[in-house]
């Protein structure tokens, strides 16, 4: 009970801290990183949550990167808050986009989520925010006056690699029950695009832009952190955990996995196939007809996700599952 109401009030000071900073940057008030980084430091909550729940899942590098990302956009208010409106805040927007970059690390780390092979992906999303940082390092480092918000700017082929990464971050969450935070988190990548590739923007609306990108960021966070509260109602087990493995991996792997437990359903004969919305009938068959989903279809799925998450780390979830939606 004590738990529950420390997360309530927590979740309560998140939302008011996001609608002050949100309020801030509509005026363009020279207060605004102060409330974009209170908003970013209540994220550390549901972080320390979701890095619990990782425990025997093959999650755990996207959510140290998320982590990063939010530590970068602590930075990144801070340096703006010493930095006036004025100037366009060019360190600030540095920081910002290492931020970024830790972000769409996250999202493409979950692309090879699975184990063995997590160690090689680790380290090619190092090699992805170094390259990355090229453009970055090509003027002098860190100059201090307004000429180095020159050196925050993407040119061509960056800004097509830019934009592939994020349509394949953001897309692959779109269709699940995370949808609405990758839509935050598209609306911040494009803000922190237009930054880094409109010279002509005004001097003070670009430095309300590198705080733009951690507040979206934080909406993201918490917009994620509520959507995991609400249970996904299924008709059995099999649902359940094809509803769980779909929305934390994603398009990418929910597509291949559900390939192959078709294809194992059809060499067994089993009337059922896998939807995206759950179980449907086999080909073949009416859309009507009455399901009966054999005992060995949630053991199948089961074993398709043993590269993904530990057994009793499937069964947890299937049971926080059953829990949230009441029944």
């Amino acid at each position: 009970m004590m738990f529950q109401r420390i997360s309530r009030a927590l979740r309560f000071g998140a939302l008011a801290c996001l609608v002050g900073g949100g309020l801030a940057l509509a005026g363009a008030s020279e207060r605004a990183p102060i409330a974009v980084a209170l908003g970013l430091v209540t994220t550390l909550w549901p972080l320390g949550q979701a890095w619990r729940g990782a425990r025997g899942m093959a999650l755990g590098a996207a959510v140290i990167w998320a982590g990063l990302a939010v530590g970068l956009g602590l930075v990144s208010q801070a340096v703006a808050w010493s930095e006036p409106l004025a100037t366009g805040r060019p360190l600030a927007g540095q920081w910002t986009y290492l931020s970024a970059l830790a972000t769409l690390a996250a999202l493409i780390s979950v692309l090879n989520a699975r184990t063995p092979g997590g160690g090689a992906w680790a380290i090619l999303m190092v090699l992805l925010v170094l390259v990355f940082l090229i453009p970055w390092l090509e003027g002098p480092w860190m100059a201090r006056n307004v000429r180095g918000l020159s050196r925050l700017r993407l040119g061509t082929p960056w800004t097509l690699f830019y934009a592939l990464l994020v349509v394949a971050g953001v897309t692959n969450f779109l269709p699940t029950r995370y949808g609405p935070a990758a839509a935050w988190l598209a609306a911040g990548f494009a803000v922190e695009y237009l930054g880094l590739t409109r010279d002509t923007v005004v001097l003070t609306q670009r430095g309300r832009l590198w705080s733009a990108f951690p507040w979206m960021l934080a909406a993201a966070i918490w917009t994620a952190d509520g959507r995991s509260r609400r249970g996904l109602r299924g008709a059995g087990g099999l649902e359940r955990v094809w509803f769980w493995f779909r929305d934390h991996w994603g398009v990418v792997w929910a597509l291949r996995v559900q390939e192959r437990f078709n294809r194992a359903a059809g060499s067994r004969g089993w009337p059922i196939r896998l939807g995206w919305f759950g179980v449907v009938p086999a080909p073949g068959l009416p859309p009507e007809s009455r399901l009966e989903v054999p005992e060995a279809a949630e053991a199948t799925l089961k074993g398709l996700l043993r590269r993904f998450a530990e057994p009793g780390r499937i069964d947890a979830a299937v049971a926080i599952t059953t829990r949230a939606s009441g029944e």
